[in-house]
């Protein structure tokens, strides 16, 4: 029989999981938007890039739903809507400056660094319960 703490940490990691899930999904809906409305098209390719790639890793998360035996399910994520309704105030409020792709960026660059606390954090977890 696991542990409690084996036990409280795997309830984590599956509130983590989906919470990552919510976040990718979201993600993937706020991409193809940047592109859009990136007037550098390096800029505008990067973000479709970073689109095929978050759907590689919604793949991936169904995958680990799936091996762990629970249904592929999004918990809302207030980090990454936070984060995505920066980035559309900078849309909005820089639509027709030049600053616009910077700031796009520097959003794009938000999402990322979530992306790499939440993917480390569970890989850390997934070490010290296997």
């Amino acid at each position: 029989m696991p542990s409690t703490k084996a036990k409280g940490l795997e309830e984590l990691v599956t509130d983590t999981l989906k919470d990552i899930y919510f976040a990718e999904k979201q993600i993937l809906r706020a991409l193809p938007k940047m592109a859009k409305k990136a007037s550098s098209e390096e800029l505008s390719e990067a973000f479709e890039k970073h689109r095929q790639e978050t759907e590689g890793h919604v793949d991936r998360l169904e995958q680990i739903f799936e091996t762990m035996g629970k249904p592929a399910r999004g918990k809302t994520c207030d980090a990454i809507i936070g984060i995505i309704e920066e980035g559309k105030e900078i849309m909005e409020d820089y639509a027709d400056d030049s600053a616009l792709d910077a700031g796009l960026a520097a959003s794009a660059q938000g999402v990322e660094h979530y992306e790499i606390a939440r993917y480390g954090t569970l890989r850390t977890w997934a070490e010290e319960l296997a």
